[in-house]
């Protein structure tokens, strides 16, 4: 009698919600609450009422989205190599911690993208791994989208009609101009923006002192920023 294949993911219509899976995720999230000695009997309530039901909904929805990915992009992985990838392993577990924590579709976007990148065996080492996905847990979209413009803001703008460099065409001479060019919901946040970029410079991501710089200033990022985003983003994302 031949065994049924391994399956990572189960099919669209198979990952539909199961009744208990809730139950299940509620329970545990409960049971590690009672084991708080300030959690009394109104925080037990809003967890199993609120928290729980929104935890389980959350990863149910980004384990559906990131299924589809990997249908889309593994074709060449084997299932039953992921099965027994103890990196892999951590990875899931840690992304899914990340994942119940926030509502932003953007990180959770950025997580996605990561775990492919693992299951497709284009990571870092473990302990980058590790600091990367922290980095993504820590940071707020905006912190990424800067970071891109550091590492490749001319030639965005350029594939945008908004600089000619071959003719002399400078209209933007700080970074502060890019960034409100290419993330326009930045614009009018100095204060942020400049907060961003001391803290990406401080993780050792960036070479850029802050947003007066003179820009384009090269190489605008790290190598470990650049490894960060290369695990972060999509490739059609990525400096061609």
């Amino acid at each position: 009698m031949t065994e049924d294949p391994i399956k990572l993911f189960a099919t669209r219509a198979e990952r539909l919600p199961q009744p208990d899976d809730g139950d299940t995720l509620r329970a545990a999230i409960e049971k590690g609450i009672e084991q708080v000695p300030v959690a009394g009997p109104i925080t037990t309530f809003v967890a199993s009422r609120f928290w729980a039901p929104s935890a389980s909904r959350r990863l149910e929805e980004w384990l559906k989205e990131f299924a589809d990915d990997f249908d889309k992009h593994c074709e060449g992985c084997k299932v039953e190599n992921l099965v027994n990838d103890e990196v892999f392993i951590s990875a899931s577990i840690q992304v899914a911690r990340i994942v119940v924590g926030t509502h932003q579709e953007e990180k959770r976007r950025f997580l996605r993208n990561a775990l492919l990148n693992v299951a497709m065996g284009k990571r870092p080492d473990d302990g980058l791994q590790q600091i990367f996905l922290n980095a993504v847990e820590e940071f707020t979209p905006a912190h990424i989208k800067v970071l891109k413009v550091l590492w490749c803001g001319v030639q965005d703008l350029v594939e945008l009609g908004l600089w000619e460099p071959h003719v002399k065409r400078y209209d933007f001479t700080n970074y502060r101009q890019a960034i409100e060019a290419l993330v326009p919901e930045l614009k009018g946040q100095e204060d942020f923006v400049q907060y961003i970029m001391t803290d990406l410079r401080n993780r050792g991501f960036s070479r850029v002192g802050g947003s007066n710089t003179s820009f384009p200033e090269s190489p605008g990022v790290t190598n470990m920023g650049g490894q960060f985003l290369d695990f972060v983003l999509k490739p059609e994302d990525l400096p061609k």
